[in-house]
Order: structure tokens, then C-alpha cells, then sequence
């Protein structure tokens, strides 16, 4: 395994045409770019939020990571040793964005944003150098650097489509087949539990058109106003339902606390309803009663539950 790995890296160094004077050039610039770190760790770290799609990530122990995670790859970029541990080095990289959520479009634009940087800070030293020979050093480094740099993308872009592949390969022909048609029963019966919730939202939203007109034609307008604020409440979970059902079908994780809330609500619109109504026994009111603070602490268990479990969860792949 060893062997091929150094044939790899080998190889690799090979095709992005990084030589011995390359990694040389490399050292030259640490001591260049060494006062910006800091700075460079800020600045990558706060780009993250450029990606709408990662904001529910970046809580403030995730950045903390991820700081350490670019830290220590910065120090190990200008090390200038670029052999087979760097290689795992990579690959255990790629393996960790993976386990993050980054998708390579993300890598991509961050390795993107990070050689502006570096480029930016070398230009800089050299509009103040006034001696050709260092000038000309800085701007040598600097192509060496953007090969260096390229070949940590391919490396952590190639692991990362590699851990993809894998994970479809090793199935076998039969598992693929198995899984093609389970992905296919299970995209059907997600679409119709959507169709389901969008036709229950507008029954919904007919039976609070209904209470509505009932407040304006009958007498007792308090019973109509009860069961509409119970109908907003039900077309309020049920949309919850629906978001999290959209989430799901898009890749996310679906929420328990969501049927959890759809219990409560029903619940409380029931209890709305029956305070209204003198003949329900003082028994059946306190049950509704018991009822709906019990749900009210189940649900706020288990909502507590997702968080801190999605937020663990995100710092252990880190």
C-alpha cells in the first residue's frame, strides 16, 4: 500500500510538474506569508459564509474547527515537504470534508478564495521590494505556489469523488439493482406523502374559510373565532410538516418534533374548541389538559435532542 502510494505521489508531483526547486521556493515564502497566518485563518474561516447552504453549520464551535483544520494545513503547506504523509495528509482532509458536507463545488471555491489571498500578499511584497533579484524570486515562488496548490485540490477533490464512487461500487450488481428500485419506491412514496400534505394544507385552509364565514352568520361568534385560531394552528404544523418533508426529499434530516407538533396542535384546538362548550365533563377537559402538557414537554425534549445531537454531530466530523 506504501509503495503504491509513493508511486502516486510521485506520479502526481510529476503531472503538476512540482520539482525539488519548487519546494524550495515554497520555504522562501514562508517566512514571507508566516505574519499573515492569523489573518488568513480569519479571513478563509469568515468566507465560509458566503455558502447560504452551510449557515445552519457554522455554529461557533464549528468555526473553531474548522480554524484549527486550516491553521494546521497552512503550516503543513509551507513545509515544503510534499511526500507520502502529505499525500495522507490530503486525503484525510478530503475524507473530513466529506463527513462535513462539503460538496467539491465548496472546495473549489474556497481553494479558489485562498489563492487569491496568497496572491494578493505576495503582490504586495513585491511593490515593496525594490530589488529586482527578490522581485523576480517572489514571482517565481508564486508559480511554484499555485502548483502546490492545485495539486492539494486534486488530491482532496480525487479522494473525495473516490469515497463517492466506493460507496456505489462495493455494492455489487445485485446491491445496485436492489438499491436503484428502493430509491425509486422511496422517491414514490415521498412524492405522495408531499401530494398528501399539500391536499391536507388545503382542506385545511377551506375548513378555516368555513370558520371564518361561521363567525360573521352564526350567534355564538367566540366558538368561531376559537376554531379558526385552532385551524391557523393545524395549517401551522401542517406547513412544518411540509418543509420538513422537502428538506428530507433534498437530503436533510427529517424532524420528529414535527409530528410531535402536529399532536399538539390538534390537541390544543381541540381543547379550544371544548372550553367553549359547557356540556364536556370537567374530566374530559382535564385530560385534554394532561394531554397537551405532556405533548408541550415531549416536544421540547426532543426538539432540544435534534439540536444538540446536529450540532455534535457536525463537530464530530470535524
Amino acid at each position: 500500500m506504501v509503495g503504491a502510494l509513493e508511486y502516486d505521489i510521485d506520479r502526481l508531483l510529476y503531472l503538476h510538474q512540482i520539482s525539488k526547486k519548487d519546494t524550495q521556493r515554497i520555504k522562501f515564502l514562508r517566512k514571507y506569508l508566516e505574519p499573515y497566518k492569523a489573518d488568513f485563518v480569519k479571513n478563509i474561516s469568515e468566507s465560509l459564509y458566503r455558502f447560504p447552504e452551510l449557515r445552519e453549520l457554522l455554529t461557533e464551535e464549528f468555526i473553531n474547527q474548522f480554524k484549527k483544520l486550516i491553521s494546521e494545513w497552512y503550516d503543513r503547506l509551507f513545509e515544503g515537504k510534499y511526500d507520502v504523509s502529505y499525500l495522507y495528509y490530503l486525503m484525510s482532509l478530503g475524507e473530513r470534508f466529506v463527513d462535513v458536507g462539503f460538496s467539491p463545488h465548496h472546495i473549489t471555491v474556497l481553494m479558489d478564495l485562498i489563492r487569491n489571498y496568497f496572491n494578493t500578499r505576495i503582490f504586495e511584497q513585491i511593490k515593496q521590494s525594490q530589488d529586482p533579484e527578490l522581485i523576480e524570486r517572489f514571482r517565481s515562488a508564486l508559480k511554484s505556489l499555485n502548483k502546490i496548490l492545485d495539486l492539494n485540490l486534486d488530491i482532496i477533490i480525487s479522494h473525495y469523488v473516490d469515497i463517492e464512487t466506493k460507496k456505489f461500487l462495493t455494492l455489487g450488481r445485485w446491491g445496485k439493482q436492489i438499491l436503484k428500485i428502493a430509491t425509486r419506491f422511496g422517491l414514490a412514496l415521498d412524492s405522495l406523502i408531499l401530494f398528501g400534505l399539500i391536499l391536507l394544507a388545503f382542506f385545511i385552509v377551506y375548513l378555516l374559510v368555513n370558520d371564518i364565514l361561521h363567525i360573521f352568520n352564526d350567534k355564538n361568534m367566540a366558538h368561531g373565532i376559537i376554531a379558526a385560531l385552532g385551524d391557523l394552528l393545524i395549517l401551522w404544523t401542517i406547513l412544518e410538516l411540509l418543509n420538513s418533508q422537502i428538506k428530507f426529499m433534498l437530503g436533510g434530516e427529517f424532524a420528529i418534533s414535527s409530528f410531535v407538533s402536529v399532536a399538539l396542535a390538534a390537541t390544543i384546538r381541540e381543547a379550544l374548541i371544548a372550553s367553549l362548550e359547557h356540556t364536556k365533563p370537567v374530566e374530559f377537559k382535564l385530560t385534554l389538559a394532561i394531554i397537551i402538557l405532556v405533548l408541550g414537554i415531549v416536544f421540547g425534549i426532543v426538539k432540544l435532542f435534534e439540536m444538540k445531537e446536529s450540532k455534535r454531530r457536525i463537530v464530530l466530523r470535524l
